[in-house]
């Protein structure tokens, strides 16, 4: 029995360090910014809470903690008590005592506060044996409250009105909130077993959730490579007092380059951290759809910088649409040959610098660069025709962390 009190006491310290530094920072900012005297408000919490008869509307902070905890805690620390550990020499109440356990530890934080607030109650010379009573009474109804049990009503109906009991009495309170905490151990039944979720089928968009994955935080760097782009331009415009055709054609080029460069930068994260699946050719979709796929994607998540574009400049976003289909779909390509040849990279930005230079001196050939796109998926897709599904890629990593290389120098 010893053993599995420890494990459901080292789970709760688990899940309780979780909450410590989300609670102690929200404390310690709203005492630094909004508190004149940091001080004055512990005392008065302190002297609250070891109150003789605590004021209701003067504790709702710490019972709604007492609550609040391990209903959170509850779904992570329930799941899998059903399981393997069934199979050990114990029955239902002793697996319930000690998942209880395990919720009075995960109110940590709340734990913590109150020995502090005993500290400054001892020193204001009020009682501190009865009001922690009280208080262990509170935070286990607490615990008791959200323990997932058959007879779950019965229980949150008895765990409530005592933790009610033992807020508003006094002495002979303390001793029925106990009473009634034993109650529950009584009536409160198997742990109830925590229901699977169902696994979500495929969808049309899973392709796009796994490129999502795949870049996570390097969408911001995407994202300000090409809002930096757009700065600038602005500056110069604004600097110069560009007005016209002179203002078009500046937003015409940085709009350009700041598309191609976040379009770059989303390739070479897909390239590497998504690379290309060479057994995909095996599936029945051809090449131009999955280059298209990847197009598509690359084009959709760099239309907010085009409309940015058209703050400056309408015909300049426009423009850079047109040219925006066969960038991406260049991108498509380049990524299939990015995790063998590095340099690929710089290959796509000097096409793409090509491009826009060609757009901001001859406005006219928008058209024909959206046409481009069609030559351009083209030579997308037969990059990836020419994947081998039986190639061997070595694995790019840094080897300053490798400890086999150290050995070997």
């Amino acid at each position: 029995m010893s053993a599995l009190l420890l494990f459901h006491l080292y789970a709760g310290v688990r899940v309780a360090i979780r909450a410590c530094a989300l609670i102690f920072c929200a404390i310690v900012a709203w005492v630094t910014l909004y508190a004149s005297d940091p001080t004055a408000i512990v005392v008065g919490f302190s002297t609250a809470a070891f109150a003789r008869r605590p004021v209701i509307e003067n504790v709702i902070p710490f019972v709604g903690l007492a609550l609040l905890l391990p209903a959170w805690a509850a779904a992570r620390l329930s799941s899998g008590l059903n399981g393997w550990l069934r199979h050990l020499p114990f029955n239902n109440a002793d697996n319930r005592r000690g998942l209880t356990l395990a919720l009075v530890t995960a109110q940590l934080p709340l734990i913590l506060i109150l020995v502090i607030l005993g500290f400054f109650a001892h020193g204001q010379r009020l009682p501190i044996a009865v009001p922690a009573i009280r208080w262990a009474l509170v935070l286990t109804a607490g615990a008791l409250a959200s323990v997932p049990v058959g007879h779950r009503y019965a229980v949150v109906l008895l765990a409530l009105t005592a933790l009610a009991v033992a807020l508003v009495g006094s002495g002979v309170s303390v001793a029925v909130s106990a009473v009634l905490l034993i109650g529950t151990d009584v009536v409160a039944g198997p742990i109830r077993t925590t229901p699977r979720r169902t696994p979500r089928a495929a969808r049309s968009l899973l392709n796009w959730r796994i490129a999502w994955r795949a870049i996570g935080a390097h969408m911001l760097r995407a994202y300000g490579v090409g809002l930096l782009a757009l700065g600038a331009g602005w500056l110069f415009i604004v600097n110069n007092d560009l007005v016209g055709r002179p203002a078009d054609a500046v937003a015409r080029f940085t709009g350009a380059v700041a598309s191609l460069l976040c379009v770059s930068s989303l390739a070479k994260t897909l390239a590497v951290r998504r690379p290309m699946w060479s057994l995909s050719r095996s599936f029945p979709w051809s090449a131009a759809r999955r280059v298209a796929g990847d197009g598509v994607f690359l084009a959709a998540h760099t239309l907010p910088l085009v409309l940015l574009i058209g703050v400056q400049s309408g015909m300049a976003a426009l423009q850079v649409l047109a040219l925006l289909p066969c960038l991406s779909l260049l991108a498509a390509g380049h990524m299939r040959r990015i995790p063998e040849w590095r340099s690929d990279v710089l290959v796509f930005l000097g096409e793409g610098l090509l491009a826009a230079s060609l757009l901001t001196l001859l406005p006219w050939t928008a058209l024909g660069w959206l046409l481009g796109a069609i030559p351009a998926l083209s030579y997308s897709a037969e990059c990836e025709r020419r994947q081998k599904v039986t190639r061997w890629r070595e694995l790019q990593y840094d080897d300053a962390g490798d400890s086999t290389v150290w050995s070997g120098r």
